[in-house]
């Protein structure tokens, strides 16, 4: 039996070995990406921490006329450090933002994820692999796949084959010799080192498994009892109300299909669409209800998230967007290319084309109304309608508490505890720190680093043993 593990464990390693070391030295180089960041931009990053900081709303003000087109402002940021900049966080590209000082006004600098670390990131994925437009095979992502779970193989197959059969062999076994020769010393990393690394490389390879194939997924996140949504692994796609993602309102989703006609405001009885908090209100619109309506040819969208309204009429190509929040009418129309903006709290003025009008002069009055009651924070980010407190501490680092705002006074309406949730809210946090290794602080991150660069080592010296035996044999039959 020992003999076929043995076969096992080589002959799945030739294949899949040169991509296993690439997978694990950049995981070993993203464990402190974080750090890395943090250090090279703190003149980026620090202020002095004098006076009271400026509402959130000037410092966005600010920000906003620097902008790109097509670019903008998703949420600010507050750390639970004075001395550390406001990040106002942008739409794109990816972990893009903008720092603030607070206290001045002062527009620091733009931050982007380093390139060093976007191809390293894109290697550890995807082997600088692109997704494919026309929903062809995804080569870089499936070969990485594969490749992760041969490894899983591999480290079980090896933690057989070695497994000491008393104490002295175990001693023998976690001993790694520096003085008895570099064949030894290389024998020793592979075998030893292995050991060492091994329930870490299976933590980062069975979790970073949940990202390559969607059937594994659905399995992985299954045995917990977390049911996931068909679109989930698609880019963008998020998990179902039970694993902890984006919720689904069941009624919003059954009134897709059957409304036939536009929505009248009156109260259906259904406060699941109000977040189940009975307010005496007419509740608004189910999230994105699609309402088409024969006799005029409009159809309207309608969404709870923004109050808006949206009315796209065929026969003229005009789109209306009623906002409740703002009392604004916004009307685009496609055969004068004009957008006007009624307002009855202020005069009619333009509006750029394609751009999103948030009202941000409440979230201020959010964010000070969450920090009174928190405690025990890393960060806090105010966006439209929502304040999410990043919790501080070990454990997962992905665990916040959610206040959710009524956008024309600032006020509390909802609040979703971190504390209060269930596995399948959790479990999607859990699964990426237990992966990148931030569980544990800068402890678990060191043992994550030193496991990811052993398990780089693995591959290279079972190829080196692999190739001298092969040479050595072919030697032998010479000489005979």
């Amino acid at each position: 039996m020992n003999k076929f593990f043995k076969k096992l464990h080589l002959w799945v390693s030739v294949p899949f070995g040169i991509v296993i070391t690439i997978t694990c030295f950049t995981g070993a180089l993203l464990v402190f990406e974080s750090d890395i960041t943090a250090f090279l931009n703190r003149d980026l990053t620090s202020v002095n921490p004098v006076g009271k900081p400026l509402p959130v709303d000037e410092l966005v003000a600010k920000v906003e006329p620097a902008l790109d087109e097509g670019v903008a402002v998703t949420g600010v940021s507050v750390s639970d450090d004075p001395a550390e900049a406001y990040k106002v966080n942008l739409s794109k590209p990816r972990r893009a933002a903008i720092y603030v000082d607070q206290y001045t006004g002062e527009v620091k600098g733009r931050y982007e994820r380093p390139a060093f670390f976007n191809v390293t990131r894109r290697l550890h994925r995807w082997l600088m692999d692109t997704r494919p437009e026309d929903g062809a095979i995804y080569w870089g992502k499936l070969i990485v796949g594969v490749s992760t779970l041969a490894f899983v193989a591999i480290l079980i197959t090896g933690v057989v084959i070695w497994w000491p059969r008393n104490r002295k062999m175990l001693k023998n076994r976690l001993q790694i010799a520096v003085k008895k020769g570099k064949n030894r010393f290389w024998y020793d990393l592979h075998v030893a080192g292995g050991f060492y690394a091994v329930l870490f490389l299976l933590a980062m390879a069975l979790t970073g498994l949940t990202w390559s194939f969607e059937w594994y997924r659905d399995g992985f996140y299954g045995m917990m009892g977390i049911e996931m949504s068909k679109d989930a692994g698609k880019k963008g796609g998020k998990h179902d109300a039970k694993q902890g993602g984006r919720e689904r309102n069941p009624a919003s989703e059954e009134n897709r299909v059957k409304r036939t006609e536009p929505y009248l405001g009156e109260c259906i009885g259904d406060c699941s669409r109000c977040d189940g908090v009975p307010c005496g209100k007419t509740p608004p619109p189910a999230p994105n209800d699609v309402i088409a309506d024969a006799s005029t040819g409009a159809t309207v969208v309608a969404d709870a998230s923004t109050g808006a309204t949206v009315v796209a009429d065929a026969s003229t190509g005009a789109t209306v967007v009623a906002d409740a929040s703002t009392s604004a009418t916004v009307v685009a129309d496609a055969s004068t290319g004009a957008t006007a903006i009624a307002d009855n709290n202020k005069s009619t003025e333009s509006e750029p084309k394609g751009k999103k009008s948030v009202d941000r002069s409440h979230w201020q009055d959010a964010l000070d109304n969450v920090l009174a009651k928190t405690d025990g924070y890393s960060a806090v980010t105010v966006s439209d309608g929502v304040v999410t407190v990043t919790l501080d501490g070990l454990g997962n680092q992905r665990a916040s508490d959610k206040y959710k705002f009524d956008k024309t006074t600032g006020e509390i309406t909802s609040v979703e505890l971190y504390s209060e949730a269930t596995i399948d809210k959790k479990a999607g946090g859990w699964v990426r720190t237990i992966h990148v290794g931030t569980w544990g602080g800068v402890v678990s991150k060191i043992l994550y680093f030193l496991a990811a660069l052993l398990g780089a080592t693995l591959p290279l010296t079972g190829y080196y043993f692999w190739i001298r035996r092969l040479y050595g044999k072919k030697k032998s039959d010479k000489t005979k």
